[in-house]
């Protein structure tokens, strides 16, 4: 996959560009799918392994947050 350059965000282009959808790569498809099948057994073994209360909470939104970063670094090639 060819590279792309990060976004300048002090600019409006870059701001923009940053913000903006990106829709998956057919190529990448495959990775998008072996990063979300791994994510959901994590999602599992965290959630059966840890008491109900906001630590548990919070620990499962920075595991959807990191599946989403990961998402995104193949759609955007890993910039």
């Amino acid at each position: 996959m060819a590279s792309r350059t990060q976004p300048d965000l002090r600019t409006f282009e870059g701001q923009r560009d940053y913000l903006r959808y990106h829709a998956p790569h057919e190529d990448a498809k495959v990775d998008h799918e072996n990063v979300n099948n791994n994510f959901v057994v994590l999602w599992a073994n965290i959630a059966e392994s840890l008491p109900d209360g906001p630590g548990k909470t919070r620990a499962l939104h920075a595991v959807k947050e990191a599946q989403m970063q990961c998402n995104n670094c193949i759609a955007n090639q890993g910039a």
